[in-house]
């Protein structure tokens, strides 16, 4: 290919030309999805085309005025071949998924493990990256940039970019009432602009990453906490923390398929309205273990203190966190917490395509045998649910809802075949659950056992062209922040089991997470707030 571009005459533009061939090329190649979604929303109103033409002038104006600012001399070359590789990566996941890529994505794609990348490479993203990035970026290389002299260039750029705000407020003026509707009403479509929703991002995540580094030392939260001196009997509590089920899916709360047959024949209790805290595991997770409400949630405050395993260690439990999944995304770090890695062979003994959830059961009495004083929590991360890629989550002997979609390409599939392999991963979870249940039913003379399961976020799988997750929040349907959750009880644990029946029967969120765990566990400290229990022992 380098050979080929050598022959080539290397044509010469100033930069204001060059600003105005990549605003637009950016504009026709890479805002389909924008385009998509928007034609869904206005195409077949009155006077609908006429506003999408009107959108395109907005959004090619928007994007010199971006760039503009960003291009100067000697150092637009390279900035705009950065943005143009970043602009085809957002182009290709907003396409295929149909998700925007905000500063909360950007800090899940900053946490996800190798495995999770593998799950997403595939011929047409390198496609992609070739068509909609190298090529232009070579093509930017070639081309030789002729500069003026700085004052000439600064008032040529004062011009284009009064040029591009006039020409956007001309786009504007015809259509105010669509315009009001946009702004207002169909708020998502703006996460969709590209690329200057990537670039806002991208300066949002960095400024949260550099303006915030991890501390060294985090504020300490519930130094007060103890377990009462009546309370004799240990207590051995599993946290699972599942991984993209959402509520409607899940067979105990009413779902047309019985995706939870095992769990059905279990005496748990089933919460079939809770709300995360967030749509992805990199904002989701932490927030579950916090103290903060979600209204107030923000990861770098989650970092700057303690959280619910620390209180648990405070209080002299002992605790283990196993994980399946990518990591605890910063919840298990302090001091006196067992972490231990169970996505390979070396230490899950139950390994095939991937490592499976069941494998973090391995090895567990030991565990329990090693630790004789004290109660004993253990967290168990699952893979779970996890998508594109749900064929995967799953052994063949789990295939019951057929056919499945066996692709990432989840728009290549029909929305039966996608919903087909994520139930079929629930099933998988329904069995992992009742052998964990299983599990501590051997320890019920010795402890009194409890199992606590929360999902972190819930999952679209076609619904109004909508995949996997990670929307904001304010934004996202229901599908993705409805999370399935269920508590069991064993023989000797002292619960109201009709209080607790009653009480789920009532709207839950992550928020009573924490504070459930502690009651749980009868802990008393400052940071319990009884009222938020879910248990209300």
């Amino acid at each position: 290919m380098m050979p080929f571009f050598r022959k080539l005459t290397a044509p010469t533009l100033s930069i204001t030309r060059l600003i105005l061939l990549c605003a637009l090329c950016f504009t026709i190649f890479y805002n389909l999805a924008f385009f998509r979604n928007s034609f869904a929303v206005y195409g077949a109103t009155p006077g609908g085309l006429a506003f999408l033409g009107s959108l395109a002038l907005f959004l090619f104006s928007l994007t010199v005025l971006v760039l503009s600012v960003l291009c100067f001399r000697y150092f637009t070359k390279p900035v705009l071949i950065v943005v143009i590789f970043g602009a085809a990566l957002a182009n290709y996941f907003m396409n295929r998924f149909n998700i925007v890529v905000d500063s909360a994505m950007l800090t899940n794609v900053a946490m996800t493990d190798p495995n999770e990348v593998h799950d997403l490479l595939d011929l047409s993203l390198i496609l992609q990256i070739l068509l909609f990035g190298l090529l232009p970026a070579l093509v930017i290389l070639r081309t030789r940039i002729h500069c003026q002299r700085f004052s000439q260039e600064i008032w040529t750029r004062l011009k284009l970019m009064a040029a591009a705000l006039l020409l956007l407020i001309l786009s504007l003026a015809p259509f105010t009432s669509y315009y009001t509707s946009f702004f207002r009403e169909h708020k998502l479509l703006r996460y969709y602009t590209n690329p200057a929703t990537f670039l806002y991002s991208s300066v949002k995540f960095l400024q949260e990453a550099l303006g915030n580094p991890i501390p060294s030392q985090r504020f300490v939260l519930g130094l007060d906490a103890r377990i009462p001196a009546q309370d004799q009997s240990r207590e051995l509590l599993i946290l699972v923390v599942g991984e993209t089920v959402r509520a409607d899916h899940f067979g105990l709360n009413g779902y047309e398929r019985n995706t939870t047959p095992r769990l059905a024949r279990e005496n748990v209790i089933s919460f079939d309205d809770v709300t995360a805290c967030g749509t992805s595991t990199a904002y989701s997770l932490p927030c579950m273990f916090s103290f903060i409400p979600r209204e107030d949630f923000d990861l770098d405050d989650f970092r700057q203190q303690e959280n619910l395993l620390d209180v648990l260690t405070h209080a002299g439990v002992n605790v283990l966190w196993r994980d399946n999944n990518s990591d605890s995304k910063g919840v298990a770090i302090g001091a006196g917490i067992t972490l231990e890695d169970f996505r390979g062979p070396e230490r899950n003994p139950v390994c095939d395509e991937e490592c499976r959830d069941i494998g973090m059961l391995s090895g567990l009495d030991d565990y329990i045998s090693a630790h004789p004083d004290g109660d004993i929590v253990i967290v168990l991360h699952q893979l779970g649910n996890h998508g594109p890629a749900y064929y995967k989550r799953y052994p063949p002997e789990f295939e019951v809802f057929t056919p499945v979609c066996r692709s990432i390409e989840l728009s290549a599939c029909s929305d039966a075949e996608i919903t087909n392999a994520y139930d079929n991963a629930l099933l998988y979870t329904d069995y992992f659950l009742s052998e964990t249940i299983a599990f501590l039913r051997r320890y019920d003379a010795d402890f009194e056992t409890a199992l606590y399961y929360m999902s972190d976020h819930g999952e679209s799988l076609g619904e109004n062209g909508l995949y996997l997750h990670g929307l904001p929040w304010l934004l996202a349907p229901k599908a993705q922040k409805q999370v399935a959750s269920i508590l069991w009880f064993g023989q000797r644990y002292r619960a109201d089991h009709e209080q607790v029946a009653a009480r789920a029967r009532h709207p839950a969120s992550h928020d009573n997470y924490s504070h459930t765990v502690l009651d749980m566990l009868e802990i008393q400290s400052e940071v319990f707030e009884p009222g938020k229990s879910l248990i209300r022992r």
